[in-house]
């Protein structure tokens, strides 16, 4: 199985291969190595990769995991298929989603917005947590789907964008 995760926001394409006890998993060209992820409680957990091994503590929110190890925390998203697919077919995704259920909280942008890809559009509360949500590419802002104060559930179009005008 192939999947795209983001670690420190910079994209790798991962394989997994084998079967369990015999798990080996490959980023990007590299030669696949052997991996092993060991719970510990809720919170740690062993993880091996090769030869290197480290005990390492998450912590989860919404789409991304957290991972302290190695001294330092690291953040992993592993980016779901269809959005895979999406990005892979240019990211001319038309609508920017709502990670989980929440609340709107702020509006950053108007419709007739001008955006570049990664413009703040709107912030969202979710488990007293705000998260940012950004334009999945440049264009113009054609819908605000809800108004502050208003609720959504996980995947609900946040915002809708056209393509942005030509310059003659």
């Amino acid at each position: 199985m192939e999947r795209r995760i983001d670690l420190l926001d910079t994209p790798h394409m991962t394989r997994a291969l084998g079967r369990a006890g015999d798990r080996r998993i490959q980023v990007g060209e590299d030669r696949p190595e052997p991996a092993a992820l060991t719970r510990g409680s809720r919170f740690d957990a062993m993880v091996q990769v090769g030869e290197d091994q480290a005990r390492i503590r998450l912590a989860v929110k919404g789409e991304k995991t957290f991972i302290r190890a190695f001294g330092r925390t690291l953040t992993l998203t592993i980016v779901d298929p269809v959005e895979q697919a999406s990005q892979a077919a240019g990211g001319q995704r038309d609508t920017a989603l709502a990670p989980m259920p929440g609340t709107l909280v702020e509006c950053h942008v108007a419709p007739g917005d001008s955006v570049e890809r990664s413009q703040p559009l709107v912030t969202i509360e979710s488990m007293k947590i705000l998260t940012l949500i950004q334009a999945p590419r440049q264009g113009v802002v054609e819908e605000i789907c809800f108004q502050a104060g208003e609720t959504f559930d996980k995947n609900a179009v946040l915002v809708r964008l056209a393509p942005k005008a030509e310059d003659n």
